[in-house]
């Protein structure tokens, strides 16, 4: 079940029906454990089987958002045969230290590269992104591919930065 809630300035308050859900009695310790974008309420103590069951819904949970993330992308089609995102692409663009610097890109900047045919030259600036393919783990890449899930659409929603979830 899942319970909307916003933070304020005191903090962020669990409805006692959302504890009740998870089995938190009244005056029993909570493990706030913190991650990336996740903040996670677990029983201070817990047998082996709360554990394991503990540990069952937060891989069931990864599950549904990442079944979410394929819904948004959608499925592949085909990229008329040959998809641009079938392999991930290893060969990260190479800038020396003193360029970067001489041309004012930060060292973690990513980089982004344009090829002019004409001209018969490559150029290499900052993106104007802070997330692509480049970041997202290859177990995710693999799994999107062998579903038949866009991957070129899951590139474009991390560059543009679009909110996927929620409202």
């Amino acid at each position: 079940m899942k319970f909307l809630k916003e933070p304020t300035d005191k903090g962020l308050h669990i409805p006692r029906a959302a504890l009740n859900l998870c089995g938190f009695e009244a005056g029993e310790k909570v493990e706030l454990h913190t991650a990336e974008n996740a903040l996670v309420a677990l029983k201070g103590r817990m047998t082996a089987m709360e554990l394991l069951r503990a540990a069952q819904s937060l891989q069931q949970m990864a599950v549904e958002l990442h079944t979410h993330l394929a819904k948004v992308c959608g499925p592949c089609d085909g990229c008329e045969g040959e998809c641009p995102f079938e392999t991930r692409d290893e060969d990260e663009i190479g800038l020396p230290e003193y360029l970067r610097e001489e041309a004012g890109i930060p060292a973690d900047a990513k980089l982004c590269a344009w090829v002019d045919d004409e001209e018969h030259t490559v150029t290499i600036s900052e993106a104007d992104y802070d997330h692509d393919l480049r970041d997202v783990p290859e177990e995710v890449l693999e799994m999107f591919r062998a579903t038949g899930i866009c991957v070129g659409e899951l590139e474009e929603r991390l560059i543009v930065g679009d909110t996927v979830y929620g409202g």
